[in-house]
């Protein structure tokens, strides 16, 4: 991966940052959001108690927020309903169409099972992943043992291959090893897979030692290209799918939290207006702050929820921004793997 892809961060090098942005859960990050919005009023009722009751009580500033969250809610609603409404659209297909798909899917399966040497193809991502990289070190191994050793350049060129390869499906195969049996820590440990780069040499080792390759290291050269040509498949399938219920699960998950949240503003609003908060202190820090704080956090629900899901779908989509053997933010523009790949 690029530097310009990583950042200064390294999402998949930081276990908090990984664990915002794909492992957690939406509530729970969500949640965790939320109660930071609530120590930060709380926070400020007690440095600036004074200063803030007067703010809230003389002029139409709490109200000016009120009406924009409860403005803002009714428009992520909206927002809900629409994306539920193209989900929707494209599981409303016709028979053939259905068919069609169905057909599709099982001949990828046979495929697969046949270049994996698998009994059956699995259905579950994990063990498609662990079958595919199982599939892809035995090819990368047998080409690597066909290679004559009186060839310097070309024995060195898959050594190199064989380590990259070897020492990325090993990485990922931890990943999950370690309890990533969510769809989107699956995902996630799989895009971390940099097949375009070996791709891309496996195919420049063909086009460079194109005379001297015999026939059966060319047909294991293919079986190899083959096997990552299905993992890029599955993969993209399964990022499909996981879409697909991602934005289901958003949808569903705004019209639960928008509802009761949209009550509280508008009853929220209306006792403001209407004078009817009692005066009291808690922890040193006027009732009105407390009330305030606990109405901003209610309206900030919907979008620290609408934000936590869309923090993971975005991160999961620029992970694969490239589809196939092309390679997206190198910030070298190097593609070939480098020697010091044989050291991982």
């Amino acid at each position: 991966m690029g530097e310009s892809e990583a950042g200064p961060v390294s999402v998949e090098t930081n276990p908090l940052l990984q664990w915002i942005l794909v492992n957690g859960n939406r509530w729970v990050v969500s949640g965790v959001a939320l109660v930071l919005v609530g120590l930060g009023f709380v926070g400020s009722g007690v440095v600036w108690a004074d200063e803030l009751v007067t703010l809230f009580t003389e002029g139409q500033v709490v109200q000016s927020i009120l009406m924009a969250l409860f403005s803002g809610v009714i428009l992520l609603v909206s927002i809900a309903v629409s994306v539920n409404s193209i989900v929707l659209s494209q599981e409303i297909t016709a028979l053939g169409d259905q068919e069609e798909e169905i057909d599709e899917t099982f001949s990828f399966r046979d495929s697969v099972r046949e270049q994996t040497d698998a009994d059956v193809s699995p259905v579950r991502p994990a063990e498609f992943l662990q079958v595919i990289f199982d599939a892809i070190r035995t090819n990368v191994q047998e080409l690597h043992n066909s290679i004559s050793n009186d060839n310097v350049a070309l024995n060195s060129q898959a050594e190199i291959i064989k380590n990259d390869i070897i020492s990325q499906v090993r990485e990922v195969e931890d990943r999950l090893e370690k309890g990533a049996f969510g769809t989107s820590e699956v995902l996630f440990a799989g895009i971390q897979y940099d097949y375009s780069r070996q791709v891309y040499a496996i195919r420049q080792l063909r086009v460079e030692h194109e005379e001297t390759l015999t026939d059966s290291q060319r047909e294991k050269i293919d079986d190899l290209l083959t096997t990552l040509k299905y993992f890029t498949i599955g993969r993209e399938y399964f990022k499909t799918l996981y879409f697909k219920r991602e934005l289901a699960n958003l949808s569903r998950g705004l019209l639960v939290i928008s509802f009761p949240a949209i009550i509280f503003l508008a009853y929220a609003i209306l006792s403001l207006r209407a004078g009817l908060l009692p005066e009291f202190s808690i922890l040193g820090i006027p009732s009105i702050i407390w009330f305030v704080g606990f109405i901003f956090v209610v309206g900030m629900a919907p979008y620290t929820l609408f934000s936590a899901y869309v923090l993971r779908t975005a991160t999961i989509a620029i992970k694969t921004l490239a589809a196939g053997p092309f390679i997206l933010g190198s910030s070298d523009g190097s593609t070939r793997l480098s020697e010091n790949n044989e050291s991982k």
